[in-house]
């Protein structure tokens, strides 16, 4: 397998990571200092993939208490800072990621990380887990001009890498990840571990996978 040149762009928060738990966490921490009840972890899952204040908007929504507009800058502060002293208390990588990533970059792939998530979580995530040096390109919802689903998300992980968008895939876990791609027109693989509320069935993906063990031949899938 040669990937010379290859840059496969990663979303971070269930597909790299399972940091459900934590972000979760710091959702129903603010619900309840709010006398707001909060979720389980499963219930809440899908609301996670479009960013930290969709999070906020969306969980307080869904529970029956509508955030009003002066309120959601001060909570989001809240959330983000509880989630940013909790970030891997529970959150961890998923099974294989390490040993997929070794076999793609003696390859010749090379990586990126594209998340809606704030790009100082996204950094410390990656750090806190030890991967930093494995990414080219690390950029969060809050350092582009638009972010995931917009192709200029992905675009700007490529162009920071000095890469061919023509040798992009889009590797996600979620519907704005399956968008993204299409509006960048570059193949897109998805996990089924993560926190998509539509199915993924429905999507045209390249790829479903359940393991990261799956996921070198699904990129070779991709090129040829």
């Amino acid at each position: 397998m040669t990937l010379d040149g290859y840059i496969l762009a990663f979303d971070l928060d269930g597909t790299l990571v399972d940091s459900a738990p934590d972000i979760i966490n710091a959702l129903n921490v603010v619900l309840q200092e709010q006398d707001v009840k909060p979720y389980h972890l499963e219930e809440a899952r899908p609301l996670i993939g479009r960013g930290a204040m969709e999070l906020l908007r969306r969980g307080f929504a869904l529970a029956g208490a509508p955030l009003a507009a002066d309120q959601e800058k001060p909570l989001l502060n809240r959330l983000l800072e509880h989630y940013e002293q909790h970030i891997y208390d529970h959150s961890r990588v998923y099974d294989g990621l390490v040993e997929a990533l070794d076999t793609l970059e003696a390859a010749g792939a090379r990586f990126a990380v594209c998340t809606n998530k704030p790009n100082y979580l996204a950094v410390k995530l990656i750090e806190t887990i030890g991967l930093s040096q494995r990414f080219g390109s690390i950029k969060g919802a809050d350092v582009v001009p638009n972010k995931k689903p917009a192709a200029g998300h992905l675009r700007a992980c490529i162009d920071e890498m000095h890469g061919d968008m023509a040798k992009a895939i889009m590797i996600g876990d979620s519907e704005t990840d399956f968008l993204t791609a299409k509006a960048a027109d570059v193949p897109c693989i998805l996990f089924t571990h993560g926190y998509s509320e539509r199915p993924l069935a429905e999507l045209n993906a390249n790829a479903l996978l359940d393991h990261y063990r799956e996921l070198p031949a699904a990129v070779q899938a991709c090129i040829k």
